[in-house]
């Protein structure tokens, strides 16, 4: 496989990968317990003596047609950079997407919160000032500390909703002089804000089929909030944050950074026996591998602690 580089002087240079079948780049990032770790066939990168071609120039392509030919070539350039355009946003929303899951690993936010409109509010600006406001009176009807990290969906009838985590509610709180129950807090923050009656704030996992709330691990509520970046890419305008956390301030914890190693002499299979190892006192999230025809073999293994701590 090719590439065209531009080097800092300018010169377009053409480089050359050649992917090694025994050689593998082992990224491993650890945090509160929670593991993961990835690999992939490394890439030798050599420069060609090819010579790359000029920049392209639209208007100079488009001076050699007229008529419908040059219309549907500017149909065409139209259509591919739509594409690239949507590949650089899928990109920004996959990076946005891994620091969201590793935000909350690395605070140990193990409650989850879903915030819905009962009206078909279909404003994206106005659901994150409606929820910029929520998060104001939440911290400040639990005593100023407040830590949580969200992604903003769009329902199949339109209707934006939050997906949050945080940490476990209390038991009970207070909310405009009069206590009450915890799980009862976001709701009546949320109604205070939309407007009575128009929206909930839900609490919690799923249900089982015994009608049982059935609670997520820390990975899991990691995954099923970041997921929502990703899915929703296409819909946030280019500009639009891709999600929502809490500052640096107050103790944040900081951003874990994966270590990266280069193993030689292994196969896929020994690369798989090495990675695919787990603790006692862990257990598997997930775990996947693919086969890329030119780039070679990747492999993903996620682990949490067994008791994730509160």
């Amino acid at each position: 496989m090719e590439r065209i580089i531009t080097a800092p002087t300018g010169e377009r240079i053409v480089i050359q990968g050649e992917v090694l079948e025994d050689a593998w780049d082992v990224y491993v990032k650890r945090v509160n317990g929670h593991r993961e770790i990835s690999f992939r066939n490394a890439v030798i990168w050599s420069e060609t003596d090819k010579l790359a071609p000029p920049p392209f120039d639209p208007e100079a392509y488009l001076s050699q047609f007229d008529g419908e030919d040059r219309e549907w070539r500017e149909r065409e350039l139209e259509e591919e950079a739509e594409a690239r355009r949507l590949k650089k946003l899928e990109q920004n929303a996959q990076r946005a997407k891994s620091a969201c899951r590793w935000f909350i690993k690395a605070n140990g936010l193990n409650e989850l919160l879903t915030l819905t409109y009962r009206e078909n509010q279909e404003d994206r600006d106005l659901c994150k000032k409606h929820f910029k406001e929520w998060v104001r009176r939440m911290k400040s009807a639990l005593g100023g500390r407040f830590v949580y990290c969200a992604s903003f969906e769009r329902q199949d009838r339109g209707a934006m909703h939050v997906h949050i985590a945080c940490h476990k509610l209390p038991k009970h709180a207070t909310h405009k002089d009069v206590k009450i129950k915890g799980w009862e807090l976001g709701t009546k923050v949320w109604r205070s804000i939309v407007g009575k009656d128009n929206g909930m704030c839900f609490v919690g996992g799923r249900k089982t089929p015994q009608g049982r709330i059935k609670q997520r691990s820390i990975a899991k509520i990691a995954s099923y909030v970041s997921k929502y970046i990703t899915k929703d890419y296409k819909d946030a305008p280019d500009e639009s944050n891709r999600y929502s956390r809490s500052d640096s301030k107050n103790g944040i914890a900081s951003m874990p950074k994966a270590e990266k190693i280069r193993i030689w002499g292994a196969s896929l299979r020994d690369m798989i026996e090495m990675t695919f190892q787990c603790a006692n006192d862990e257990i598997v999230v997930s775990h996947r591998i693919t086969l890329e025809r030119f780039e070679g073999a990747r492999y993903w293994l996620v682990t949490e602690p067994k008791e994730p701590y509160a």
